[in-house]
């Protein structure tokens, strides 16, 4: 089915499209969101539509809603107004919310409280409940919205109509299963009981990839056999899109010009100056790496020298990679500098794609007659590899063990106790590689900066990486000999 989408509304990187052949109660959420004085956003409208589709007998068609934006969006917003929109479908229904902790989900609770008890609807649940452990939004047609924990157990034996499990992220897959365990059959039983088929939502920005459970159900959906049970929205910046680029950034938010403007945003990107991988994730919904990383951020920060630095004059090596399925390539220069290394990612030397790359190596080498080039002559460089061989590049030899070698040299000469040895100089494409990076073990304790499992290119990591490592193994250079 082909998607439609409002002139309005932001694309999204994928969507269910809207089927005109259905009715939808996708207005009467967009009803009670305006009579709490919170009209629907063109996203928020759209997701409603959507999700919200009846057949023929009246009957919901998709049991489970998933949902990924970014920060910012107004997800909040839509589940409130979804979650009284269920409960006045018809008298003691039973809709239910949970975040990332039993805490968590009550304190945003009460803050949907705080917008409902302020709101013109209030009448319709005039006492809302506050205390923690039975805080709750009692509706005079006996239905009720409450918070719950997400434990083992939390909802047996309750009612289910309606469930949100927010900042799903947090969550690994066997957290999920446990719950599951606990709302599904009350579901089913619900199902039988009121003729409306239960729907359960799950809303969250993208998380790490100790995020099994949004994971597997994100991998699912974008899959070519998705589950056709489930409406599957998701916004966020494309693998292409630099997250520095804030305007790149903004352009693919659902809430731009709604609720932030590119001044809000670089207010949020200065927030997350010293993790940027955070800021990829939360306002460009993008998956990044393990929630520990694997390069400390201090000492990484502290391994940074001005931008004006330079080295003393002496040999240079260049180093060169292409990020994973050939998103970006990125070329660096490292120097010997006092007593380590000194590394720059070069002018115009990172740029998405690769086809550039071994016209701007050819460049280089023009310019510094001497210069050595490092390039992995396996996984994504390896074609980079290949042709700058062919064009004649003084490349220095490098194996699995080599490259093992510079992952070490380079993590002991920025960890130093007694200072960093590694240094370079700031580049976004190098600071977000460090945030994203992260292991691959390739033997006993052995292991490489991952380039699948760090969830985003660190193709910047990687030719430092080995610029480092090259400028102690240069080739020697040949010279002619007149016989």
């Amino acid at each position: 089915m082909r998607l439609l989408l409002p002139p309005d509304l932001t694309p999204p990187r994928a969507a269910t499209p809207r089927n005109f052949d259905r009715r939808t109660y996708g207005g009467h959420v967009a009803a009670v969101a305006a009579g709490m004085g919170r009209p629907l956003l063109p996203w928020q409208r759209y997701v409603a539509d959507v999700a919200l589709e009846v057949d023929d007998e009246g009957v919901l068609v998709y049991s489970t809603v998933l949902i990924t934006v970014q920060r910012q969006a107004g997800k909040t917003t839509l589940d409130l107004a979804g979650n009284i929109q269920n409960a006045l479908l018809g008298p003691r229904r039973r809709a239910w919310y949970t975040a990332q902790s039993g805490q968590h989900a009550n304190e945003k609770f009460l803050e949907m409280l705080d917008e409902w008890i302020v709101s013109p609807l209030k009448p319709l649940a005039p006492k809302p409940r506050r205390s923690n452990g039975s805080a709750a939004l009692p509706f005079v047609n006996g239905s009720r919205f409450a918070p719950f924990p997400p434990i083992e157990g939390a909802l047996d034996g309750k009612q289910v109509d309606k469930l949100t499990i927010d900042e799903l992220w947090f969550f690994t897959a066997m957290q999920l299963s446990l719950m599951r365990a606990s709302f599904n059959p009350a579901m089913t039983t619900r199902r039988q009981l009121t003729g409306q088929r239960p729907q359960t939502w799950l809303m969250s920005t993208e998380g790490t990839v100790e995020s099994t459970a949004l994971n597997g159900l994100l991998d699912e959906a974008r899959s070519t056999t998705p589950d056709p049970h489930t409406a599957f929205f998701d916004w966020g910046i494309g693998d292409d899109v630099d997250p520095t680029d804030l305007q790149a950034v903004l352009d693919a938010h659902p809430g731009k010009g709604f609720l932030l403007n590119l001044d809000d945003l670089a207010g949020f990107a200065a927030q997350y100056r010293d993790e940027p991988g955070e800021f990829a994730r939360g306002f460009g919904n993008r998956r990044t790496g393990a929630t520990e990383r694997v390069i400390p951020a201090e000492p990484f920060k502290a391994a940074a020298v001005p931008q004006h630095t330079v080295a003393p004059p002496g040999p240079v090596c260049f180093g060169a990679a292409h990020g994973v399925d050939g998103v970006d390539t990125t070329i660096t220069a490292t120097q010997l500098y006092g007593p380590g290394t000194l590394t720059a990612v070069v002018k115009r030397g990172h740029a998405p794609g690769t086809t550039w790359a071994l016209d701007r190596l050819v460049e280089l080498q023009a310019n510094h007659r001497e210069a050595a080039f490092a390039i992995d002559r396996f996984g994504p460089s390896a074609s980079l590899h290949d042709a700058a061989e062919r064009a004649g590049l003084r490349l220095v030899k490098l194996d699995a063990g080599a490259v093992i070698t510079a992952t070490q040299n380079t993590m002991a000469g920025i960890t130093n106790p007694a200072g960093p040895t590694w240094r370079y100089k700031p580049h976004p494409a190098l600071d977000t590689a460090a945030q994203l990076a992260t292991k691959r073990f390739t033997g006993d304790g052995t292991w490489v900066f991952g380039r699948r499992a760090s969830v985003g290119s660190i193709s910047a990591l990687e030719a430092a990486n080995l610029s480092s490592y090259g400028i102690h193994h240069m080739p020697p250079v040949v010279g002619f000999q007149l016989g």
